[in-house]
């Protein structure tokens, strides 16, 4: 479809079909990935400028396709202000792009230093004005007044209330100008600890229409964000550029197929809250057949650990489960948790289960993890958010449970008969 034929509304369609089964858009996927494999240039600068660790994070597969079609919103001679820089990678690019100027802020000094020795070690001084530390939150309508377009790229999931952020950019924003801001695709993404909130497309839809803004563009990218271009309501020369624009880079992937109506997003928790362990009553939990000790955490920090060793026994069926149980806050029902752990001797474990017992459904909500020969093999320190009707491998989650009423959350190790394994409890948040 050529870019003269595409529809030009928002295709807030294709968002709500790649929150579903990932199958219709997979096409579509690869071709964004193999477009940021082929056509992404890697910032020329030493390991002093920007470490391997960084790189390694910042140029992956995906952040290559982001970059990229980031690339597409920028129009030659746009004068640009990035709100919440980051390393930098975002500013070089749009730089490389054709961006006359650049302005940037973020709330991190760290990211104001890393943005700016970038930028400097590709030559762009003459094109940048000013890095500077700040508060999206204290943004004020002028602070933006020199942008034609204003880029906040993996932030608004950052920060506590994504409405009032986007609504603070909106009122920033000057009339003529456009914005640009992604956020993690519904599910994806979630692993990320400074993450704290959940999009659906309805609730961009909201957030957009309480800032005063409305979408010239919208697209799931690289299953794993979802990209928006907004403005004022109007419309202007530049903005009919920027979209054509789009259109045509976007006209090289293949068309998704639509056939049939996506499926009904049905309704999901919003946010994240992340949890001190110190903060959380910890007990231990097992039954008959095992022994477990409990390390709790401090007040302060630490991981809550639990050491569970099953009976010895010659009877192969004779395992034995036991872990930890945390309490629940009494304040806003859960509907499901974040959580780092870490299990050494893997091989001697059968199964790694959370479970919120005394649930309003009258079961418990279980998830539940069988270690596989190559879970033990790559044995590491891993993330996991669970919430019912999705599942993160390598748990198998229930498909609906209503988590309400119940007190505690378990997290168990089922262990060979005489065996000891070792379960460590780093980092936990609420899905709320």
């Amino acid at each position: 479809m050529s870019a003269s034929t595409m529809p030009t509304s928002p295709d807030w369609d294709l968002v709500r079909r790649a929150e579903g089964p990932r199958a219709p858009l997979a096409d579509r996927v690869a071709s964004e990935l193999e477009r940021g494999r082929r056509d992404y240039a890697p910032p020329e600068v030493g390991s002093d400028v920007v470490s391997d660790k960084v790189r390694r994070v910042q140029e992956d597969a995906y952040n290559r396709a982001r970059l990229e079609r980031i690339a597409d919103v920028v129009l030659p001679g746009e004068e640009l202000v990035e709100v919440g820089c980051g390393a930098g990678f975002v500013a070089a690019r749009a730089l490389a792009a054709g961006a006359a100027s650049y302005r940037a802020m973020d709330l991190e000094a760290s990211c104001v230093r890393r943005t700016g020795r970038l930028l400097d070690a590709l030559g762009h001084e003459d094109r940048v004005r000013s890095i500077v530390e700040k508060d999206l939150y204290t943004l004020e309508p002028g602070d933006l007044d020199d942008a034609s377009l204003v880029i906040c790229s993996e932030v608004v999931e950052h920060v506590p209330d994504p409405e009032l952020a986007l609504e603070t950019l909106g009122r920033a924003l000057p009339e003529d100008a456009d914005l640009l801001f992604t956020v993690p695709l519904l599910g994806r993404l979630e692993q990320v600890w400074g993450h704290l909130s959940i999009f659906t497309a309805e609730r961009l839809q909201s957030m957009l229409e309480r800032a005063g803004l409305e979408a010239l563009h919208v697209e799931p990218l690289a299953d794993r964000w979802v990209l928006v271009v907004a403005g004022h309501p109007g419309g202007s020369q530049r903005r009919t550029a920027r979209v054509e624009q789009l259109l045509a880079a976007g006209s090289r992937h293949p068309e998704v197929r639509r056939d049939e109506e996506p499926p009904a997003t049905p309704p999901q928790p919003t946010r994240f809250d992340n949890v001190p362990l110190g903060s959380l009553d910890v007990s231990a939990v097992s039954s008959s057949r095992a022994a477990v000790e409990v390390t709790p955490p401090t007040p302060d920090e630490g991981s809550a650990a639990a050491t569970v060793t099953a009976a010895g026994s010659p009877l192969p069926w004779r395992r034995a489960t036991g872990g930890l149980a945390l309490s629940l806050a009494d304040v806003d029902p859960v509907q499901g948790v974040r959580l780092e752990l870490e299990v050494d001797s893997l091989a001697d474990v059968t199964a790694v289960t959370v479970t919120f017992p005394g649930a309003a459904s009258g079961r418990s909500a279980t998830w539940t993890w069988s270690p596989s020969r190559r879970d033990v093999q790559s044995h590491r320190r891993r993330t996991f958010s669970l919430r019912p009707g999705r599942s993160i491998t390598p748990f198998a989650a229930p498909r609906s449970a209503d988590l309400t009423g119940a007190r505690r959350v378990e997290v168990t190790l089922t262990v060979r008969p005489g065996r000891t394994a070792h379960l460590d409890l780093s980092r936990i948040a609420w899905i709320r």
